[in-house]
């Protein structure tokens, strides 16, 4: 079997108009994996890309204070996804469940803790929104191997429609 093209996976989230260097940048991956006997690390796409002339360059940001501030935001996102609230009723067990979740308005994308989210009709709606996407996504990654074939058989049978509160 052998490369046709290349393009962006659905959701990558790079600098507008970067959608038409899929396929310089699919090549010169490839070029790579293939100069380094048919492995391709991090490190090796990192030292290209610091070359003016690659057309990996314009994916990354050079300035270090401000790759520093987007990391460290990348793990303040980290740190909130990770915490699991421990919830207490009499006479029944502990529930452990995800304390935040993502509010993804698009003029001011937030994190609320996930009981409060759940019981608003708007972020409950946004948070089940997000869930099914990456559901989704997670089918449309993995569709070809045999072995989850009856769960994808599952996830066919879901859709924005199931997922709403029953009145």
């Amino acid at each position: 079997m052998r490369i046709a093209g290349f393009e962006f996976a659905e959701g990558a989230r790079f600098q507008p108009g970067a959608e038409k260097d899929a396929k310089a940048v699919g090549e010169h991956l490839e070029m790579l994996r293939k100069q380094f006997k048919g492995e391709l690390t991090p490190e090796d796409v990192l030292e290209d890309a610091k070359h003016d002339n690659s057309p990996l360059h314009s994916f990354f940001e050079w300035s270090d204070t401000e790759a520093a501030r987007q990391y460290r935001l990348q793990q303040a996102r980290g740190l909130i996804r990770a915490v699991v609230a421990v919830y207490v009723q009499p006479d029944k067990p502990a529930v452990r469940q995800k304390a935040y979740v993502h509010i993804a308005e698009p003029s001011a994308p937030h994190y609320r803790e996930a009981s409060h989210a759940m019981s608003q009709t708007k972020t409950r709606e946004m948070v089940l929104k997000t869930a099914l996407a990456e559901l989704h996504a997670w089918k449309k990654k993995y569709r070809d191997l045999q072995e989850f074939a009856a769960l994808i058989s599952i996830i066919d049978k879901i859709d924005e429609k199931s997922l709403q509160p029953v009145a």
